[in-house]
């Protein structure tokens, strides 16, 4: 799309003309890998969805454009498309919001290669055919009661959604020019009303930004083609990027976190684009020297660099990053659940506590908090006490299968082995497929005397998970018990193999080599288990 100068033979470093394309690619590209707000979609680990699927959408947008703009006969050329097409396939696999890319190339053939003929719209066919790949492969996103349109949630309506994306995106904004305060988790009020001033007036400022990105597409085509109105189309061009890249999460599909700012990984990329050739433009027409102009960007990177840096800090445990969160929205009851959890982890059970009680304080019918003090008290020993939440728990959620298993797991610890198998099998009616439930249950019917039954339970654990070393463990014992030796040293073979710092696994098969005489082996795995 753009072209170095040839008016000198020896171009300089600093002659914009010559240095326009390298320029705006490179400080786009500085701004967009410094900047803080990508610190979730990076350092987040689930969020590499949100990293992935920018790269595969980057990639066939590059590919595509290599593809478009070679005139060539050739036809190794015809590469690029295919790279394009299997790009595309591969970011809509990855994520949702990948559905955009096939509109994205119709966008790019409307702003850059108008008009648009028969063979453009050839081309275009096999990427419009890719958009049911969405719906395909995320059938559970699919709410037929209201045919069809996805909804993560319907806690929210669709009109409240959209509402309070026109106030989250107004913060998306704010967020690419101002990074501060930013936070894992919002405490982001719903609106139920265009007319709430908030909702309306960040409504008329995206409404600005979306005219003007038409205005000066409009403006770019009244005129011949020349560096002015390239710069026009590419400030349209990355504005109608970043509205359509976040249509998909910030528009009428609810989801149940109306704010995160991995949502912005991709639509960043046109943003900054915009705001390149803006900063280009201005300086330019200041008449300043391109020196200036490097100057200028060195600073913005530096500085983005640092707060980069800085915000990877709160990341680097879960304590400081969820007391980060409780600090910035102390109100939402999630963050005092979370930063519970993470005292929980450490071992600082009655810090735990005091954020679970707070989470509860804030929403009392918060039925993972119920869970998580229940699991504290357990801890502690405070065994009547945790029956109590862990029953409130799933009062609050009847599918809490976690709950019911804690539940039994704290009745079988007081011998009350008919009511832990009662849970235990409300729990695999909740959860089929919950391997620890039935390693639980194993433990009950053995301390039953059910020895046949214990041994189904555990072999169904290992079929749901088969690098389950605890369950190895247990039925090794179970098979010790009965006197097949060779079968229960297999087994504990097998925990010690997917765990070898598993103590009672390597006591266990001490004793099982005891037991065959093979003494300086059973010596062996007693030492390691000390």
């Amino acid at each position: 799309l753009f072209k170095a100068s040839s008016h000198s033979s020896q171009p300089s470093i600093f002659n914009p003309q010559f240095l326009t394309a390298s320029w705006i690619a490179l400080a786009t590209a500085l701004l967009f890998i410094s900047h803080p707000l990508q610190t979730q979609a990076v350092t987040y680990i689930v969020q590499r969805f949100a990293s992935l699927a920018a790269l595969f959408y980057l990639l066939a947008v590059v590919c595509y454009l290599k593809w478009r703009l070679d005139s060539s006969e050739d036809r190794s050329r015809y590469l690029w498309y295919a790279g394009a097409l299997l790009s595309t396939i591969l970011a809509m696999k990855t994520k949702e919001n990948s559905f955009t890319l096939p509109l994205m190339l119709l966008l790019i053939e409307f702003v850059f290669f108008r008009p648009i003929r028969g063979k453009e719209w050839a081309s275009l066919i096999p990427f419009l055919l890719t958009l049911p790949l969405i719906p395909l492969s995320y059938p559970g996103a699919i709410d037929a009661a209201e045919a069809g349109l996805a909804q993560e949630t319907t806690e929210i309506s669709r009109g409240d959604y959209l509402f309070t994306q026109f106030r989250v995106i107004v913060t998306y904004i704010r967020l690419l020019f101002l990074p501060i305060n930013q936070n894992l988790d919002y405490d982001h009020p719903i609106y139920h009303s265009l007319f709430a001033s908030p909702v309306f007036f960040s409504f008329l400022f995206l409404l600005f930004l979306f005219g003007l990105s038409l205005y000066l597409l409009s403006y770019s085509r009244r005129f011949s083609p020349n560096s002015q109105t390239l710069n026009f189309q590419l400030i349209a061009f990355g504005l109608l990027w970043f509205f359509l890249t976040l249509s998909v999460e910030s528009s009428i599909i609810p989801i149940r976190d109306v704010i995160f700012e991995h949502r912005l990984y991709l639509p960043s990329a046109g943003f900054f684009l915009a705001c390149i050739i803006g900063i280009q433009g201005a300086l330019e027409i200041l008449k300043t020297r391109f020196h200036y102009h490097l100057f200028f960007a060195f600073i913005i990177v530096i500085s983005l660099s640092f707060a980069t840096y800085q915000r990877n800090g709160i990341w680097k445990d879960e304590v400081t990053l969820w007391q980060d969160v409780v600090q910035k929205a102390p109100n939402k009851a999630r963050g005092r659940n979370n930063l519970g959890l993470a005292y929980k982890n450490m071992g600082r059970l009655e810090e735990a506590i005091q954020e679970y009680q707070t989470a509860l304080q804030l929403k009392p019918d918060y039925a993972d908090a119920h869970y998580n003090i229940g699991n504290a008290y357990r801890d502690q020993g405070r065994l009547e006490e945790a029956i109590r939440e862990y029953q409130i728990a799933f009062e609050r959620q009847p599918n809490f299968a976690k709950a019911h298993n804690n539940l039994g797991v704290v009745y079988s610890n007081q011998g009350r082995l008919e009511e832990a198998i009662q849970e235990y099998q409300a729990a695999i009616r909740l959860q089929p497929d919950y391997a620890e439930v039935y390693n639980n249950l194993g433990i009950a019917y053995s301390d039953q005397g059910h020895l046949e039954k214990a041994i189904r339970a555990y072999q169904t654990a290992l079929q749901l998970q088969p690098d389950y070393a605890e369950a190895h463990n247990n039925l090794g014992v179970i098979y010790g018990n009965q006197g097949q030796t060779e079968e229960a040293v297999r087994e504990f073979q097998m925990a010690l193999q997917l765990q070898p710092d598993h103590v009672k696994a390597h006591y266990n098969l001490g004793l099982a080599y005891e037991s065959k005489g093979m003494l300086q082996a059973a010596r062996s795995e007693f030492e390691q288990a000390l």
